[in-house]
């Protein structure tokens, strides 16, 4: 078996947990394939097994196959570990050291049962579906895809901006607010949910628009299909927006005329037997913390 090992820069603290990860993956005698960022970490230093460097989508695909692509943090590295990967539809594992983690399904508790069962293909894979976006500018990011969600602001936080909004075509609104939101599934429990989105189930094959700060109460959330072809403009006393894909963010030049799709390909992430979306949402938005919900078995 191969795996693919990526971290952002982390805390320190976390080096026990990730040493504890990497010596429990080198008794089943796996070959480790680590990203640049990792070569001086001290966890690597004491991982009994040899590791061949990489860096790059390119590198990955040439070193394929490659079973897992396993994350080490919260979300972000999840999300750069998603664009490593790309469309080459290598599982991506998210083990966490940050906070909340909403993809990042393995923990300090359970994780060297996760491990046992990623060694003995005890899962399930489930696809996670992704934004593709398309303008008529060349747009300045590496990949044009948003495993969470794809975000228009203004570039001077002083402007208003005003957002049209078409659906396959038909006009649905023109967005006076401080921004706007285009969620996958996935990113539906992200900024989204911050901005008043509902929270939508991964399998669904949906998108959702959610505005930021609308300026008009009566604007809410809405919910279309993934197969929607969504085109937006931009009003703004400036000439210039800011365009986030993820956490990738660039000013993109006014007038521009963006379409946004679901992504050919998905994002592959294993999900065990022994948790589920709803179990994930409940530990992860810490529903049911509740004196009267202490002796329930259910």
């Amino acid at each position: 078996m191969r795996i693919a090992l990526y971290s952002r820069p982390h805390n320190y603290k976390d080096n026990p947990f990730i040493t504890s990860v990497l010596k429990l993956l080198s008794q089943h005698q796996v070959q480790l394939i680590a990203h640049e960022n990792l070569q001086n970490e001290p966890f690597m230093k004491e991982c009994p097994l040899k590791t061949t460097p990489f860096s790059t989508y390119e590198n990955l695909k040439a070193l394929s196959p490659i079973d897992f692509i396993i994350s080490f943090g919260g979300d972000g590295s999840f999300i750069d570990a998603a664009n490593l990967v790309a469309d080459l539809q290598i599982p991506v594992v998210g083990v966490n050291t940050g906070r909340i983690g909403f993809l990042t399904v393995i923990t300090k508790k359970n994780f060297e049962a996760a491990i046992e069962a990623l060694i003995n293909n005890d899962y399930e894979i489930e696809k996670r579906s992704l934004l593709h976006i398309e303008a008529d500018q060349q747009l300045p990011f590496k990949n044009l895809f948003a495993v969470n969600d794809v975000t228009i602001r203004p570039s001077d936080e002083t402007s208003i901006n005003g957002i049209l909004v078409w659906v396959n075509g038909v006009k649905v609104n023109t967005y006076w607010a401080d921004g706007l939101i285009i969620a996958t599934p996935t990113g539906s429990t992200a900024y989204s949910l911050s901005c008043g989105g509902p929270i939508i189930h991964p399998s669904a094959q949906v998108h959702v628009i959610t505005p930021i700060s609308s300026h008009t109460l009566a604007v809410r959330p809405i919910v279309v299909q993934d197969q929607d072809r969504i085109t937006i403009r931009v009003q703004s006393r400036s000439n210039r927006f800011l365009l986030s894909l993820d956490s990738t963010r660039y000013e993109i030049e006014n007038p521009c005329t963006l379409t946004i799709t679901k992504e050919a390909f998905s994002i592959q992430t294993p999900r065990f037997f022994s948790s589920d979306y709803f179990s994930v949402i409940r530990e992860k938005l810490m529903w049911g913390i509740d004196l009267r919900n202490v002796n329930e078995n259910h």
